[in-house]
């Protein structure tokens, strides 16, 4: 009896960390409504015309209406320290202003999933 109460505790002890790693190990993915941390470097005809570079990460809740709607796309399913490099246009990109039919070349790094 007592080698069976051993085993069962063992058992449950195992299942417990099992559970836990699970829990708390498993890659967090960015997705709608999470406030995200990234670095970003964007260039335009080949110039690079804006950066967080130098200013700290930029910071705004996916698909919440902070940024184009290509840039929510992007970080949206990225994991902590993924890196992506896109080029958005048409309605991902800006639909008026002077950066309007232009092709926006984005390097993003996802730091932080709030």
């Amino acid at each position: 009896m007592n080698n069976l109460r051993k085993l069962i505790r063992y058992t449950l002890v195992a299942f417990i960390m099992v559970f836990a790693i699970n829990l708390f190990m498993v890659d967090k993915v960015a997705s709608k409504g999470d406030i995200v941390a990234v670095d970003y470097w964007l260039t335009v005809d080949g110039k690079q015309i804006d950066t967080s570079e130098g200013r700290g990460v930029f910071e705004f809740t996916l698909f919440a209406g902070q940024v184009i709607s290509g840039f929510d796309k992007t970080v949206d399913g990225m994991k902590v320290g993924e890196e992506k490099t896109v080029s958005l246009t048409g309605n991902d990109a800006y639909t008026a202003g002077p950066l309007a039919g232009k092709v926006l070349n984005f390097r993003v790094i996802l730091r932080e999933i709030k």
